[in-house]
């Protein structure tokens, strides 16, 4: 983590460093607090938020690297695992990356022993893991939106795109995926913070 600090502090600007960390890995501690209130009240305060989708532009190049130098699917399942521990690890073990992280473990695994991949029950599988290790994950709003916004996907992505039929599939399914979350998260979102 501070090896990412220093790297991106070389790379960028004081001000696009903190940001392409809060951006990549959560970290908003550095970030000029003016630029993080923008994000809120832009809506787009999720994206300072690690979640899955920063486990799966992580885990993506790790598999494609493995595949590349012809591993075995056993490697590549030990390196999948391994890939989102550490990432875990250095986000800081945020309840969304967990989320995400057990669910991408168990499509690994079963991948591994050639069951196919069905998205609702990672989701419930990982949600039973993550609370029979650690029950008060449930009283985290960060899990509890994580797994809202996953469920909107999971659950109303496919229907909402197949009622977008003029769209171009990707885009059609693209904002399926976004209303299907944003839906979702909602009612959560006026409950713990008033505001949508």
């Amino acid at each position: 983590r501070e090896a990412l600090r220093r790297g991106t502090g070389v790379a960028l600007p004081r001000r696009e460093a903190e940001l392409l960390l809060g951006l990549a890995i959560g970290d908003t501690s550095g970030m000029d607090p003016e630029v993080e209130e923008d994000f809120r009240a832009s809506g787009l305060g999720h994206l300072l938020a690690v979640s899955g989708s920063n486990v799966a532009m992580f885990l993506a190049p790790l598999l494609a690297v493995a595949a590349a130098m012809r591993a075995s699917s056993a490697t590549r399942l030990l390196v999948g695992i391994a890939g989102v521990g550490f990432f875990a690890l250095v986000t800081r073990w945020e309840p969304s990356v967990l989320r995400a992280s057990a669910m991408a473990g168990l499509a690994l695994a079963g991948s591994f022993a050639g069951r196919p991949r069905s998205s609702a029950p990672l989701l419930g599988g990982a949600v039973l893991l993550l609370l029979v290790g650690d029950p008060w994950l449930a009283r985290s709003v960060g899990f509890q939106l994580s797994v809202a916004a996953t469920a909107g996907i999971v659950a109303l992505a496919g229907p909402l795109a197949s009622r977008l039929w003029w769209l171009p599939r990707p885009v059609a399914l693209a904002a399926a995926a976004t209303l299907g979350a944003q839906i979702v998260v909602t009612p959560l979102l006026l409950l713990r913070f008033g505001v949508v």
